[in-house]
């Protein structure tokens, strides 16, 4: 009972913390809806999946064990942030007009595209990051309960952690929209803008920096 408290506790600090996932989200909600911003938040958690399960075959040993790998990942998923930083800033200094304003990546956020474009950036968001599998070999095995088989240990886990995940997606995706009403102004979406493009700014620049 108390390692499921210590691990539920545990992985709700994580999750909840700001970080690029959750800047991401709440661009695409304001850029679009919640309707269309779903789709970004199932692609955040494939990813995490994806990093999972790599990491339990041995990936995130491997990156482990070859800093030269390590290191070129984790420049490429800080040059995706630096990327998106600067369309942010872009917009927050030159707004585009409110029917046809940008979400992360440059684009106009059109329902017609489909749910796969915000699937995508969640994907990349969270995928470029080669230290949420790391994090996550390193974090779920300490919560398997005693007696209980490692590998079934990991996964069952790793799917508490990743539903976890999602619900915090899903309802930080609901009050962003609730209070979209107060930040549909100019000027609130020109901060809005410039305070993305600072988070995927520093974090872009945390993950090149990190050994």
């Amino acid at each position: 009972m108390i390692n499921a408290i210590a691990f539920l506790t545990s992985s709700l600090v994580v999750i909840m913390a700001p970080g690029p996932d959750l800047a991401l989200m709440t661009r695409l909600v304001l850029a679009g809806s919640p309707r269309t911003a779903a789709p970004a938040a199932f692609g955040m958690i494939a990813a995490g999946a994806v990093q999972a399960a790599l990491g339990a075959l041995g990936l995130a040993a491997l990156l482990a064990a070859r800093p030269d790998l390590f290191t070129a990942f984790r420049w490429a998923g800080a040059a995706i942030l630096l990327v998106w930083a600067y369309q942010e800033l872009r917009t927050a200094l030159r707004p585009s007009p409110a029917t046809a304003a940008p979400g992360p990546g440059g684009l106009a956020e059109d329902p017609l595209r489909g749910p796969w474009r915000p699937f995508g950036q969640g994907l990349l968001c969270t995928g470029s990051n080669p230290k949420v599998g790391i994090f996550l070999m390193a974090f779920l095995p300490q919560f398997v309960p005693s007696g209980m088989d490692p590998t079934a240990g990991m996964v069952v886990l790793a799917c508490c952690y990743l539903s976890l995940g999602l619900a915090w997606l899903l309802v930080w995706m609901r009050l962003v929209h609730r209070l979209s009403r107060h930040l549909n102004s100019p000027s609130a979406q020109r901060l809005t803008s410039g305070l993305t493009a600072a988070v995927f700014g520093v974090f872009a620049l945390r993950l090149a920096l990190s050994g």
